[in-house]
């Protein structure tokens, strides 16, 4: 009622008419709608509170965010892919998350990154991540920002017990326990450390970033080479490559069991079906021959003979011991060089001097007397074979033979000789590290005693594996050098080049890093090829600075293929500048 029902005059809101005074009956209290007003929107905002708190964030498909979505608060649901990148400073935490549909950076800031790391909840590479967020779109860069921890949820699968030899790229993002020895640690630029574990089956790295080491409490791992280590970790690809990336540096744990990596094998047992495997071999020392980038050690157990290869940074690591005579144990990789199988110790202590050669006390040389002196037996020289009753069924017997040299054949890794003994003909074959060792007078019409392997090559019986020591010349003959490699155009090597030695110029691409050395693309314009340089040569090359992108080099070296690709394998002495 607006009006006075007296006097009938406008009264607007008040309670009595102001002109005749009468009262206003049936009128509701101002003071009683503002009550009113005030208590109803006071429950309308608790329903409100209530249905936002219980109210599900809404699941989106990373694939699905775009720019009207921008502040938009989300859910996410994704593996991690990479390992987290933490900035102690600032306190800022991201890692990246994938769906079936993409990939999204997700980050957290001061507080926020607190609580995550406080509350354990910084995943790793594998884990399954569910997480709520405010989205933000900057042009075609998409990412989540987390504004309560609480809504960071993630799940960690339990490690599987895998050989590193059968873990592969197909097993991305699984999660493994794999136990073995430390080979090797290694850090190729600041903030990243790899740690080299082998088992029996296989090797792989294990990435530990500094960003890892800082999420964990600072304390960084420091094993050592040979210390066995239990590791559990997701498996990531680096460039197609596995390697195991932990959660914590707390997942790699030192043992205090030894783990044995190598089963010990009889020399004569091992084939080249077992190339790239680990054996352990014992036998005594049967030669020693330095040569530029180590030193060659012939190991002989009585059924057979094996080089053990020390590159010289082994080698430099080792004690004195290793001399002719001596009994020794070698752990190390099978390996195979111009048909000639070879074991490669990764380290210094893969090689054990069991019982080293001791000499006898002398005695003064004033009391010597005529009783002391002994014929023992008499000095003899073994019985050459006849080469005519040489066959097939002698490949691979060491034999003695004695005759006539015909004219040198050189070719591109050696030289070659014809030898006659009036009962029949076999080719000589001198690799060019062999023939350097070799005595003077060898050449046409050289009289000669040679011990060496018998090889079959198409269909040609040959004596290989020449011990230049225990050649003797009765009569000398005239000897040539070996051939000067002429240089290979790269475009001309092929497949058909394989285990021939080259001479290629070229100039140096970028450089990679891998686990047990560094390649360069080498380009001389007909074509590309990988120059592979195992740790051991790159060490041992006089001018390192000479390896750097750009640079002008000329390469004598082994070609060899790995994956379809050719590469040229040379020694540190192999790589020269050419301006």
């Amino acid at each position: 009622m607006s009006h006075c029902p007296s006097c009938g005059r406008y009264v607007g809101p008040y309670p009595a008419c102001p002109y005749c005074g009468a009262r206003l009956s049936g009128r509701i209290s101002l003071g009683i709608v503002k009550i009113t007003a005030i208590l109803l929107a006071t429950v309308g905002l608790a329903i409100l509170w209530f249905a936002a708190t219980r109210a599900e964030v809404p699941l989106v498909q990373i694939g699905q965010a775009g720019a009207t979505m921008n502040m938009a608060y989300v859910r996410l649901q994704g593996h991690c892919t990479r390992a987290p990148s933490y900035d102690a400073e600032n306190e800022t935490l991201s890692f990246w998350i994938e769906d079936d549909t993409g990939e999204m950076r997700v980050s957290a800031y001061r507080a926020e990154t607190r609580q995550i790391i406080e509350g354990n909840r910084v995943p790793a590479p594998g884990d399954l991540v569910e997480v709520a967020g405010t989205l933000r779109v900057r042009e075609d860069f998409l990412s989540l920002t987390i504004d309560v921890p609480e809504q960071l949820q993630i799940t960690r699968a339990e490690p599987v017990d895998r050989a590193i030899g059968t873990i592969g790229p197909e097993d991305e993002y699984l999660r493994v326990r794999v136990r073995g020895q430390v080979r090797s640690v290694q850090e190729p630029y600041e903030g990243l450390t790899l740690i080299t574990v082998r088992d029996g089956s296989g090797s792989i790295p294990v990435a530990v970033s500094a960003d890892l080491v800082a999420l964990s409490d600072g304390t960084s791992p420091t094993p050592s080479q040979g210390q066995p280590v239990e590791v559990v970790a997701a498996v990531s690809l680096y460039r197609d490559t596995p390697q195991l990336v932990p959660a914590s540096v707390a997942d790699i744990v030192p043992l205090s069991q030894p783990v044995p990596i190598a089963v010990e094998r009889r020399i004569g047992e091992l084939t080249s079906a077992e190339v790239g495997r680990l054996a352990v071999v014992r036998g005594t020392v049967a030669g020693v021959d330095p040569f530029s980038a180590g030193l060659k050690v012939t190991l002989d157990d009585t059924t057979g003979a094996i080089v053990v290869l020390l590159w010289q940074s082994v080698y430099d690591g080792m004690h004195d011991g290793l001399e002719i005579g001596a009994q020794v144990q070698v752990q190390g990789e099978v390996s195979e060089y111009r048909g000639q199988l070879e074991l490669i110790p990764e380290l210094a202590e893969d090689v054990q001097v069991l019982a080293p050669v001791t000499s006898p006390n002398p005695t003064p040389v004033g009391e010597l007397t005529a009783e002391d002196v002994q014929v023992l037996a008499p000095a003899t020289s073994p019985n050459p074979m006849p080469v005519g009753e040489l066959t097939a069924a002698d490949v691979g017997r060491r034999v003695t033979l004695r005759g006539t040299l015909g004219p040198p054949d050189p070719f591109s890794a050696g030289v070659k000789f014809t030898l006659d003994d009036g009962t029949g003909r076999i080719t000589l074959l001198f690799w060019s590290d062999e023939y350097e060792r070799t005595p003077d007078g060898l050449g046409a019409g050289a009289q000669v005693i040679a011990t060496g392997e018998v090889a079959e090559y198409q269909g040609e019986l040959e004596l290989t594996h020449l011990d230049a020591g225990k050649i003797t010349v009765l009569s000398p003959g005239t000897a040539p050098q070996p051939a000067e490699l002429e240089e290979t155009a790269i475009g001309d090597v092929t497949p058909a080049d394989v285990g021939r030695t080259l001479t290629l110029s070229g100039t140096l691409g970028e450089m990679v890093t891998f686990s047990k050395g560094v390649k360069f693309p080498l380009d001389d314009g007909s074509g590309t090829i990988v120059l592979l340089l195992w740790q051991e040569v790159y060490d041992g090359i006089p001018d390192p600075d000479l390896l750097v992108p750009g640079a002008q080099v000329e390469v004598v070296g082994r070609i060899d293929e790995y994956e379809g690709e050719l590469e040229i394998i040379p020694e540190a002495d192999g790589v020269r500048g050419t301006r």
